[in-house]
């Protein structure tokens, strides 16, 4: 039968509360017996759990009887189960989840940071006395962008990993989180976790590119993005040890954008910290003494100071090599053998700053839409840059009207 006995009842149910929130019970019985550890205040066969507390009442609005508040310093399970103590009754269990001035996550306060979806081969004595399988080096950084604490009670991963976040788990502002494949191998590699918060999945990120998607309790999902391991996307993460970073965590840009990732700086990446935020012009400029604004050209080769500085080539030297050639290849394409106009050019990819090849037929209206140029491939030149190469995605002969081809840095 239902006990007769009301379970007590929270002021608050859960969720969010300041340290000087006060949270009371209430139940028409006499005594509470509370824990704050998540176990049953109810032992099996009907005895206090000693680890359990015991409420004061008193008398309350309604004839129920009322506990002095309690309060929360950290995230918190209360227990609690009513009890009569002259019929040796319990009532039925009543719990809640408490977090500390937090939200729940969202697209707003929650990003990838990091991906390492394809590491470089293990290859040091430590590394390999514990896994020769590189995909147990992966691992995948969360970020908290926003002001207050994410609760991620209910957070998983639909698509990509299997994890879904134990209750309660909550990443403070600012702070960042590690999901490993392996976490035996991960200390392998970058010795002992310490200081952030971390936790191991099952399955592994795909070498080719995926879809990640993290959902919670809303129907709108917190992270959905596909990420690949061909251009535009940067592929030298793709195998050859270093991670993808998001450029600018704090902004509000689509994770989805190729063009918001680059590798990172250090081999292997820098989980659980932050990485290095990129080369500035201005770092840049003052690193090779220049004398010039961005739009001038120190050295007179007819290439600018910015552009020099998107290129990675030395600023200084009119001799260097040219960073960018175009020039007609015959390449086979959907079985069929045909002229392609082919751009290759070098960039940092350290350089806070992008380069991308655009079309025009008018030299009004400027476009680097896939449906016009194809990417073929990334080079990996060493010292945070590469060669990346382009073609048009129709052969020469196809092209019925003239068109014009430009290189953008900005």
């Amino acid at each position: 039968m239902y006990p007769d006995i009301i379970a007590p009842i929270f002021s608050q149910h859960g969720g969010s509360v300041m340290p000087t929130t006060p949270v009371s019970m209430s139940t028409d019985a006499r005594t509470i017996y509370y824990t704050v550890d998540g176990s049953d205040p109810r032992l099996p066969g009907g005895v206090p759990n000693p680890v359990a507390n015991v409420s004061s009442l008193r008398t309350g609005a309604g004839g129920n009887n009322v506990s002095n508040p309690l309060f929360f310093q950290s995230p918190t399970h209360l227990r609690a189960r009513a009890y009569n103590s002259r019929t040796g009754e319990w009532s039925a269990l009543n719990e809640a989840l408490f977090t500390i001035d937090s939200e729940p996550a969202s697209r707003r306060n929650l990003v990838i940071s990091e991906l390492h979806y394809h590491p470089g081969e293990p290859s040091s004595p430590e590394e390999l006395l514990i896994s020769g399988d590189r995909d147990d080096y992966e691992f995948i950084e969360l970020l908290n962008t926003g002001s207050r604490n994410i609760d991620l009670t209910g957070v998983r991963f639909d698509s990509g990993v299997n994890f879904a976040f134990p209750d309660n788990t909550v990443l403070g502002s600012g702070d960042r989180l590690l999901l490993l494949r392996d976490r035996i191998a991960f200390e392998a590699r970058y010795g002992p976790l310490s200081g952030v918060q971390w936790f191991e999945y099952t399955g592994r990120l795909s070498n080719d590119g995926e879809t990640l998607l993290l959902a919670g309790t809303s129907s709108q999902p917190i992270i959905d993005f596909t990420y690949n391991d061909r251009l535009p996307w940067p592929t030298s993460a793709d195998g050859e040890g270093s991670s993808l970073v998001l450029l600018n965590p704090d902004s509000d840009a689509s994770m989805e954008d190729p063009s918001q990732w680059t590798i990172s700086s250090n081999p292997g990446g820098t989980p659980g910290e932050a990485s290095s935020p990129g080369l500035s012009y201005l770092t840049w400029s003052a690193e090779n003494n220049l004398q010039g604004g961005p739009q001038d050209d120190d050295d007179h080769d007819t290439i600018s100071n910015f552009m020099e500085f998107l290129h990675g080539t030395d600023p200084v030297s009119p001799d260097a090599e040219p960073p960018l050639t175009i020039q007609l290849e015959t390449l086979q394409v959907n079985g069929a053998t045909n002229d392609y106009l082919v751009i290759s050019f070098q960039e940092d990819l350290r350089a806070l700053g992008s380069l991308s090849v655009e079309v025009s037929s008018d030299l009004i209206t400027w476009s680097s839409a896939l449906d016009l140029i194809e990417p073929l491939s990334q080079i990996d030149n060493g010292g945070g840059k590469a060669t990346t190469i382009i073609r048009m995605a129709q052969p020469v002969q196809n092209q019925d009207t003239p068109f014009f081809v430009r290189l953008r840095g900005e």
